[in-house]
């Protein structure tokens, strides 16, 4: 069977097919947020003492601390953009089809009146539920394309935030501890 755009029920077929798809990606770039987590849990085991010696100043040298401030804009990069991926939005979905068949129906029945008008009461809704289905798709690719750039940019800046992390760990396993106790010895008296 030959497809043609001239065919309503063609065009009603292929323009639901890729409002599912665009849906499913949405929902697919959401799934996908654990692997962030999983970068942001590895970088949270050292935070702490990384914070420490900033607070302390017991590294000395400057490299740690220039390290250190670019995993954090790198960090809090990630984290803006891990944000407003988990910012809900709008996503669009199609009027119910008794909609279609009983309100709109009879709304069209009433402007075309007669059963000699039926074919243009059937592709007047058709074309309604076209324009609904073109109007959901455009607006849930738009909602795809930015939560997938969110998610990118999450990602890229938490694994680009890794970097400089990996260079704090160094100074921080390097860094000499005093474990050394000073002990007094006092002269025992003998009684």
């Amino acid at each position: 069977m030959a497809k043609s755009f001239y065919d309503l029920d063609y065009i009603i077929d292929i323009n639901e097919k890729r409002l599912e798809e665009y849906t499913a990606s949405y929902q697919k770039v959401l799934d996908n947020i654990t692997n962030i987590i999983l970068v942001y849990s590895a970088i949270a085991i050292f935070l702490i003492p990384f914070v420490q010696h900033i607070i302390d100043h017991d590294i000395p040298g400057w490299m740690y601390y220039v390290s250190f401030i670019l995993f954090l804009v790198f960090l809090l990069l990630s984290l803006f953009y891990f944000i407003r991926l988990l910012i809900p939005v709008k996503v669009a979905y199609l009027e119910p089809p008794h909609t279609y068949y009983t309100i709109y129906k009879e709304q069209i029945e009433q402007i075309y009146p007669g059963a000699a008008n039926e074919e243009r009461v059937n592709r007047s809704l058709k074309g309604s539920y076209i324009l609904e289905i073109e109007s959901a798709m455009t607006n849930n690719l738009s909602v795809f394309r930015r939560k997938r750039s969110f998610y990118y940019n999450a990602l890229l800046f938490a694994l680009v935030a890794v970097l400089p992390y990996i260079a704090c760990l160094g100074y921080h396993l390097t860094k000499k501890t005093e474990s050394v106790q000073r002990v007094e010895l006092v002269p025992a008296k003998n009684e």
